[in-house]
């Protein structure tokens, strides 16, 4: 009598361990869907991806200056400038960032660029006046401080420059968008060089 009892309580948590194991390799096996990532070649024709995968594009950026490994890095699409600063190792101990809007969302093949206490090129509020931007190198943020040259027209000139290098300031009138007027508020403020 004693062992009936015992069986029936012995197949009870049997068939409950098996219904927890059960719901919890469920669980799992949802989880390892959510995580899947579609590779290039397994977009299908029309350019969309299986039902079950989830697409992440990345972009490529540079980035130079005061931070541990500079270089050029792979992040996912929509990451900001600190997600490139903790991707290249953090930045150095004489980093100036008072500038550098670390929120900022990337784009492809952007140019980041951390100045370090002592580098002359820094601008700053009361610099802005004294200091030529490189329409060549120039961060967005840095273009952006040009009068007339706001988020889309800084992007429009680092898509120019990636195809072809400014070799005149004059030559910045070739961008979409930007004309005499814009050049004439720009002219004494920027450098190829």
């Amino acid at each position: 009598m004693n062992n009936s009892i015992y069986e029936k309580g012995l197949a009870v948590v049997l068939i409950i361990t098996i219904i927890i194991m059960t719901a919890i390799g469920i669980k799992l096996s949802g989880k390892e869907k959510e995580i899947i990532f579609t590779n290039y070649s397994d977009v299908e024709q029309n350019g969309e991806a299986h039902n079950n995968e989830v697409k992440e594009t990345f972009i490529y950026v540079d980035i130079d200056g005061a931070v541990n490994n500079p270089g050029v890095y792979g992040l996912y699409e929509g990451s900001r400038v600190i997600d490139a600063i903790n991707k290249a190792g953090g930045l150095k101990e004489k980093a100036v960032t008072q500038n550098l809007n670390k929120a900022k969302k990337l784009t492809d093949g952007e140019k980041i660029y951390i100045y370090e206490e002592g580098d002359a090129e820094i601008i700053s509020d009361n610099e802005i006046g004294n200091t030529l931007i490189n329409i060549n190198t120039a961060s967005a943020d840095s273009l952006m401080t040009l009068p007339g040259i706001g988020e889309v027209y800084a992007k429009k000139i680092i898509d120019y420059r990636s195809i072809k290098k400014f070799t005149s300031i004059e030559e910045i009138k070739n961008v979409d968008g930007i004309g005499d007027k814009t050049f004439d508020k720009i002219k004494e403020l920027i450098t190829i060089n």
